[in-house]
């Protein structure tokens, strides 16, 4: 998009929220030298940015998020090795024994 954010702020937002959950995300805004109404400014900016949401919303729980990165990177790892592109087994050792001992 070429235009820029609109500087102005002529309007407001009310939310309701959990109380533990607002304390818990403003600890941590203002750690980051932050506060609540400009991370909701930028949050906003970053939907009309990606004509989305910035973040990946999902139903899926924590285990069939981990199962599909494990087999993205199996078959990262099997496209590589069709490739050519793997180590025998005194490289790898060879590795690990130089790693530990850095």
């Amino acid at each position: 998009m070429g235009a820029s954010a609109p500087t102005v702020k002529d309007d407001y937002i009310r939310v309701r929220t959990n109380k533990e959950l607002k304390k818990k995300a403003t600890k941590i805004v203002e750690s980051m030298q932050l506060d609540m109404s400009t991370v909701i400014n930028m949050t906003l900016d970053q939907i009309v940015r990606h004509n989305g949401l910035p973040v990946d919303v999902t139903n899926e729980d924590e285990a069939e998020i981990q199962f599909k990165k494990l087999q993205l990177e199996l078959a990262k790892g099997t496209t590589a090795a069709k490739a050519g592109k793997v180590k025998d087994i005194d490289e790898v050792r060879a590795l690990f024994t130089k790693s530990n001992l850095d």
